[in-house]
């Protein structure tokens, strides 16, 4: 296997960031954890849970356009700067009113929703900031490791979130998150980049630039497809996590640590997926064959591990659901970025974060009626059926519109 993509390492601009992100993630994670944890505690609500992730994801629904055309109208290391300040604050004043016992379950989901507003800023900026780093040969490499410190960080998180609650209480869990902001911020601060050409935001700033930002993918019929079919695959392959408890409970019989061995598995296959592709070099072509090879070893993933009640089993294909799917999404993020200008890359990256978790929302209900009425199987089963059809027609309409384009009618049943 070559490792010529691990080459992006020596750009000490992108290695500040990177380690400085991956140090952040992983107090992300272990705050993720422990507020649903101390929230449970002070409700014994379900409710109040759902209430949690809904303060958490609504924001960004709402606000991530417009974080968007900010990106494109500013200077991205700038925002991000101050979109980690503000979370840093924002986990400061969870831990604080922790670790006085003044916590309140308003205060908490209160507080995720700013965080998710925060959010709706930080993840274009940060997401088009990369390519200022790295330049677009390096991108792929660059993406691909980046979903790597996210996955790897997934696992870790918990599991020291876990311990620290058990050891010390929720409040230093969120305290060690606040700190961890302090690693982004000092990459950040070494960071030296050249200042943004000049042509970069003058779009931005007309009145109409949001819209203009959909007309710009509306006109790329490839960027289109992409993202469309991205709106399909979000809506189940980020929804799935949220049933494997049910999975664990009802249909493999298993307890709450087996449990947690069947997340991890998830992301160990997503961060050994990442890990394998950042240390490619692959051009563009290869990424469009991927995309469509890795969603169907994910749905096919999928469905076997619905229908399987061994656990020995299950835990291999849920790593192999996570290495598809991660491979999925690197896949994407790469050609989107690749094929976008510069002037529109926060736009088109605010409505990549749109398709890719907006519709998760939606998936998440209606995988969970399915579930209600039909058994948790039957729904991801039904869920894995709707990604094989949607990347049934994404390759179908790639191999018919270059001859449409051509002026050639394909004739059925031709060679």
């Amino acid at each position: 296997m070559s490792l010529k993509g691990y080459a992006v390492l020596r750009n000490r601009n992108y290695r500040l960031f990177w380690l400085g992100q991956w140090v952040s993630l992983i107090g992300t994670w272990m705050q993720s954890v422990t507020q649903a944890w101390l929230l449970a505690r002070l409700t014994d609500n379900p409710l109040a849970l759902g209430l949690l992730g809904a303060a958490s994801s609504a924001p960004v629904l709402a606000f991530v356009l417009l974080g968007g055309l900010v990106s494109d109208r500013r200077d991205r290391r700038s925002v991000i700067i101050v979109t980690q300040s503000l979370s840093l604050v924002q986990a400061l004043v969870l831990a604080v009113l922790t670790l006085t016992g003044t916590a309140r379950p308003w205060h908490i989901i209160a507080l995720a929703g700013l965080l998710g507003a925060i959010n709706a800023f930080d993840i274009p900026a940060r997401q088009s900031f990369v390519v200022e780093l790295v330049g677009p040969e390096l991108l792929p490499n660059a993406i691909a490791l980046n979903a790597t410190g996210f996955n790897v960080a997934r696992v870790l998180g918990p599991a020291v979130g876990g311990l620290l609650v058990a050891a010390l209480g929720e409040g230093v869990c969120f305290l060690l998150n606040a700190i961890s902001y302090l690693a982004v911020l000092w990459g950040l601060w070494l960071i030296r980049v050249e200042a943004p050409a000049t042509s970069r935001g003058r779009d931005a700033h007309r009145a109409g630039a949001l819209q203009a930002g959909v007309r710009y993918v509306l006109e790329r019929r490839e960027l289109a497809r992409i993202l469309l079919l991205l709106g399909v695959v979000g809506a189940i392959a980020v929804s799935y996590r949220a049933f494997l408890p049910a999975m664990a409970r009802t249909v493999l019989g298993v307890g709450a640590w087996r449990y947690g061995l069947l997340m991890a598995a998830a992301g160990v296959g997503a961060g050994v997926g990442g890990f394998l592709l950042a240390g490619q070099r692959l051009r563009p072509d290869t990424y469009r064959r991927l995309l469509p090879i890795s969603l169907l070893g994910f749905s096919l993933a999928l469905s076997a591990f619905a229908l399987s009640r061994n656990y020995a089993a299950s835990l291999l294909l849920l790593a192999a659901v996570g290495g598809g799917g991660i491979l999925y999404f690197n896949a994407s993020n790469t050609l989107v970025q690749l094929s976008v200008e510069d002037a529109f890359r926060g736009r088109v990256m605010s409505l990549y974060t749109l398709m890719q978790q907006g519709t998760a929302t939606f998936g998440s209900l209606v995988l969970g009626v399915v579930a209600e009425h039909y058994g948790t199987p039957l729904a991801l089963v039904s869920g894995a059926a709707l990604c094989l059809t949607a990347v049934a027609v994404f390759v179908l309409q790639s191999a018919v519109e270059p001859q449409l384009r051509a002026g050639v009618t394909p004739v059925a049943g031709a060679d």
